[in-house]
């Protein structure tokens, strides 16, 4: 317990940095928005690109472990929308609550967490996991909120305004790239590896400052007691790491070791993507900011019940 702890508190530390330097004036109204925009444009498609580009995919892939991710991610992005649809949003709104209940902080939480308890053997099912949740959930929020905005219109129209949408976004295009840069077989040059690598890491870091500017400016406790809150930590940390396993233990059989990966990855708490898409698309953020925090502080005990539940313990 205390060692899980240990692993997620510096999501904490970087997210009040970022609440203390707005409250304290070092950053002004505008930070968050800014600073987010790096992330979108900048930091986040330079990480998605390098990881995509520079894994080994033909050694790494687990369909099994794919399967179980993606279909478990995907149900829980599903009872999103539906907590979406009960709140009364339109769809764009709805997509912001499907990844906020199906989108693991992978990158940020996954790697340290992953090899404290699994060893060197976890790195690639990491990889795996990070790059299907950055590609395969993004990208499915990203068309349901670009259909809702051209929505009303002829369907080969909204189809065309879509693709072009799809085409011109940094989130979606840039592990597109990393994946055709990888069916080369060249290896990225030393420039651009050190390029991608270093405005890649910045990408975690960066959103979680930005949520802490973000809840600056609004009431904490509204945003951890509103009920769609609660309801969507409890589908992110209880309902998809249980569909998860459904899947990965009574239904694909999978290998213990490699099973419990995929469960504890589902039960890893929301990460920043959610906010970073809602503040792309200038959706309200409340609930999502709420959600992060919220799941991260409550991950530490849900997580160590998995843990005891599965049987596993740190090597």
């Amino acid at each position: 317990m205390l060692s899980t702890a240990l692993i997620i508190l510096p999501v904490f530390l970087i997210i009040l940095a970022g609440y203390g330097s707005r409250k304290a004036g070092l950053l002004g109204e505008q930070a968050s928005s800014e600073l987010n925009r790096f992330v979108v444009w900048l930091a986040l498609p330079c990480l998605m690109f390098d990881v995509v580009a520079t894994t080994d995919w033909q050694a790494v892939w687990h369909p099994g472990f794919v399967a179980a991710s993606v279909v478990g991610s995907f149900a829980a992005f599903i009872l999103g929308l539906i907590v979406g649809k009960v709140r009364g949003l339109n769809l764009a709104d709805m997509s912001v609550d499907g990844l906020n209940a199906s989108y693991s902080n992978s990158a940020y939480v996954g790697f340290p967490l992953m090899f404290l308890l699994f060893g060197e053997a976890s790195r690639p099912f990491v990889v795996i996991a990070a790059a299907l949740t950055l590609m395969c959930l993004f990208a499915a929020s990203i068309i349901l909120i670009e259909f809702a905005q051209h929505s009303g219109q002829r369907g080969h129209v909204v189809a065309t305004k879509v693709g072009k949408s799809m085409l011109r976004n940094p989130i979606v295009m840039s592990p597109l790239a990393g994946f055709g840069w990888w069916m080369t077989g060249i290896p990225l040059p030393q420039p651009v590896n050190t390029f991608v690598s270093l405005l890649g890491g910045a990408a975690s870091p960066a959103a979680l400052v930005a949520i802490g500017l973000f809840l600056a400016a609004r009431p904490l406790r509204e945003a951890v007691t509103n009920p769609f809150v609660l309801t969507l930590t409890a589908i992110k940390l209880v309902a998809h790491p249980a569909l998860t396993a459904l899947l990965a233990i009574y239904i694909l059989h999978l290998p213990h070791e490699i099973a419990v990966m995929a469960i504890i990855m589902a039960a890893l708490p929301t990460g920043t993507g959610p906010f970073m898409v809602a503040e792309f698309y200038a959706r309200d953020g409340k609930v999502t900011s709420g959600s992060i925090l919220l799941s991260t502080t409550i991950s530490v005990l849900t997580i160590a019940a998995a843990l005891a539940w599965l049987g596993h313990s740190a090597p």
